[in-house]
């Protein structure tokens, strides 16, 4: 877990155990072995960095937690603030990851696949995001 700054909001203890325990299994993945395709060996942590700030933003959204405590959660990076911009923005409600909308990233100048619709995409083929694994978060 990144070094906790001193005095953290006292509502920190409520998110205290889930950090530590999603910091572990970043760990993990940090030190897993290599896959021979090298992109995948980034999606692990990819999807527990989302994972990660979908329960703070969930706790924000249902009122479990205060805006101070986002605020600090936010600029100690335990949240991807422009991640949860992006949630908050109609149609990007479940994006997995920052780099499937920078067309940099992208492999020819566009979003990424994951962002397609599922209902444009031919069915027999199984899609996955080459920057994190998603299999399609931009829904039906």
């Amino acid at each position: 877990m990144p070094r906790v700054p001193s005095n953290p909001p006292k509502e920190f203890e409520k998110v205290k155990s889930f950090l530590e325990r999603i910091e572990t299994e970043m760990r993990k993945a940090e030190n897993a072995p290599l896959s021979p395709n090298p992109p995948e060996n980034y999606w692990p942590i990819f999807q527990l960095h989302h994972q990660r700030s979908r329960y703070i933003y969930n706790l924000r959204k249902k009122g479990e937690i205060s805006n101070e405590l986002y605020r600090y959660l936010s600029l100690n990076r335990f949240v991807d603030h422009e991640l949860v911009c992006y949630w908050e923005k109609e149609g990007y409600e479940s994006l997995c990851c920052l780099r499937c909308v920078q067309p940099v990233d992208s492999k020819h100048g566009n979003v990424c696949i994951c962002r397609v619709p599922q209902r444009n995409i031919d069915v027999k083929k199984a899609i996955k995001c080459d920057n994190c694994g998603c299999r399609g978060c931009s829904g039906y």
